[in-house]
């Protein structure tokens, strides 16, 4: 796990905490914690390819060409 998705984890159960605890004002700043996160997590520079798949790719590349 990457440290954004450590904090994410972190920052999902302290969301579950404070619902329990019905505290909407600190709710929304975690609601607010957790949609950077997660947009960060679905940045492109955050994506992981597998090298054999590119390499797979290049093969067929070359084959075609």
């Amino acid at each position: 796990m990457t440290s954004l998705e450590h904090a994410l984890a972190a920052l999902l159960k302290s969301i579950e905490e404070t619902r329990a605890s019905e505290n909407s004002q600190a709710l929304a700043v975690l609601l607010r914690r957790k949609h950077a996160i997660c947009a960060a997590l679905a940045a492109p520079e955050q994506s992981w390819n597998d090298p054999s798949e590119q390499a797979a790719c290049a093969v067929a590349h070359r084959k075609a060409a």
